[in-house]
């Protein structure tokens, strides 16, 4: 069974990662989908930044993919054959918004969004923070995943400076 994993990643974190995890074994087939989120500011990573990341990232697994997408990730998830839609949800916040969009997806295209729960250590951990964190220099290693890290930091203190 295939599923997709959607987000902006504007960086990846071990929240992500974790997911990522959790989602290829559970899954025959994980795409991640990197989109434009557009109720979110511009993102600090470029398109090509954060696939890059993404690959880096995922380079050991044998059933995960990176795709970038514009538009409608339903549409996106149809033309990857995807049977599900992976959402992770760390707040009641999030849980509201998330029941609209999985409401929504699979009214236009039938199909289901299946939630995960970050692990307790995660839950916390979201980009926003990370960006936040990097703005005040303080070490962003409890967040990011070590094969990224450095490189993450130094383009967040450089963009963010």
């Amino acid at each position: 069974m295939k599923v997709i994993y959607p987000g902006t990643f504007d960086p990846p974190t071990k929240g992500h990662l974790s997911i990522i995890t959790r989602a290829s074994v559970l899954f025959d087939t994980v795409e991640i989908a990197i989109g434009i989120d557009t109720e979110k500011n511009a993102p600090l990573f470029t398109q090509e930044e954060r696939l890059k990341l993404l690959q880096t990232l995922t380079r050991d697994f044998m059933n995960v993919s990176v795709s970038f997408f514009e538009g409608l990730l339903t549409q996106h998830a149809k033309e990857l054959g995807c049977a599900f839609i992976v959402r992770s949800l760390r707040t009641y916040t999030d849980f509201e918004h998330e029941r609209t969009l999985a409401h929504t997806n699979k009214k236009l295209s039938g199909i289901e969004t299946l939630f995960l729960l970050p692990d307790e250590e995660y839950q916390s951990i979201s980009s926003t923070l990370i960006r936040d964190i990097a703005r005040r220099g303080e070490d962003l290693s409890p967040f990011i995943p070590e094969v990224i890290a450095s490189q993450v930091s130094e383009t967040l203190r450089a963009r963010l400076q």
